[in-house]
């Protein structure tokens, strides 16, 4: 009668191992499941907008892909074409908008890191092409702030967040 009872101890913890590992599995393949069915429309919307890229820019090489989120939301790129000149395209999410930049003719990444930098950003975090009251310019994110430099006039627009 002993022996019985630690025999079935036995067997119920060996279940509720087994139903908890069964739990934990289905967990961690639905949150996979998740987290991949959410970057679906990310990679759509990168897919579309290099395909878009290549064919009205003739960027043949895409070195980044963001999104810009400002008055309205673009789709920004940036690459190469075959000529080896670089370009920046912005495609208006939801519109047949797509503004191109050629980079010589403006602040580079680099440049309005710089500016960012020299109006007080720390770390940079991100930065990003975008369009901001018609016309073309570089977020830059710094912990909780957003430094808006001008693209073609290299110069800081604004500074926003805390």
């Amino acid at each position: 009668m002993k022996n019985r009872r630690k025999r079935n101890k036995k067997i119920l913890i060996w279940q509720y191992v087994i139903g908890i590992g069964i739990l934990l599995t289905v967990l961690a393949f639905s949150l996979l499941n998740l987290f991949n069915l959410s970057m679906e429309p990310y990679r759509a919307a990168r897919s579309n907008s290099i395909e878009l890229a290549r064919k009205y820019a003739g960027v043949s090489k895409v070195d980044s892909f963001g999104i810009y989120n400002g008055d309205k939301t673009y789709y920004s790129l940036l690459g190469e074409t075959d000529q080896e000149k670089k370009k920046a395209v912005l495609i208006e999410k939801g519109s047949d908008k797509i503004f191109v930049y050629e980079l010589s003719d403006g602040a580079s990444k680099k440049e309005a890191e710089r500016i960012a930098r020299k109006n007080g950003a720390d770390a940079i975090d991100k930065v990003t092409f975008g369009y901001l009251n018609d016309r073309p310019i570089w977020e830059v994110k710094s912990g909780k702030s957003y430094y808006i430099v001008d693209f073609e006039k290299r110069k800081l627009l604004s500074k926003e967040g805390l």
